[in-house]
């Protein structure tokens, strides 16, 4: 098991191969992501390996018992949290996603740095998945928000900026 940004960094690009991130490489959005994670407070190395890990499990044959084999339980529950899980639209996926997230700690940070890296890409791009990520707002904001947390705090209430949100 390595505890070590560079190796997930590497495993994680390894793995996404040639995929894209809109017009950008792969890379691009998990820079964006394990950046948020700094940028908020929240750069503890078990995040951010699981910030470069988020979308491995969900976007290659990455199976999570490789994460956990590499990079440990902690890192390994988080990615695996965050995958989305499979259902019959992106409703009822989240519906069954957003629990296992608030269920495992440190997911819902690390699920907050990529929301923050989505919505300020569509905004860069003026991509029309913003429209998709305000209609569903409500539910992930209600599913997962801690007020108790209070370093996650900032980073709800820039994504509340970034979505228009109004308490």
């Amino acid at each position: 098991m390595t505890l070590d940004e560079s190796a997930a960094a590497a495993f994680a690009i390894r793995a996404h191969g040639d995929q894209r991130y809109g017009d950008q490489p792969y890379v691009s959005h998990l820079v964006a992501v394990s950046h948020n994670l700094r940028r908020f407070g929240q750069g503890r190395i078990e995040l951010v390996c699981a910030a470069w890990l988020h979308d491995t499990v969900e976007d290659t044959p990455v199976r999570v018992e490789e994460v956990r084999e590499l990079f440990g339980p902690e890192v390994a529950a988080i990615v695996d949290a965050v995958t989305t899980q499979p259902g019959p639209n992106r409703k009822a996926r989240n519906a069954l996603t957003y629990p296992r997230i608030v269920a495992t700690p440190g997911a819902v940070t690390v699920k907050l740095a990529d929301r923050i890296a989505n919505v300020e890409a569509c905004w860069a791009s003026q991509s029309y998945k913003l429209f998709r990520y305000r209609d569903e707002y409500p539910a992930f904001r209600e599913a997962m928000r801690d007020d108790a947390n209070l370093p996650r705090l900032v980073m709800w209430d820039h994504l509340d900026t970034l979505l228009g949100w109004r308490p």
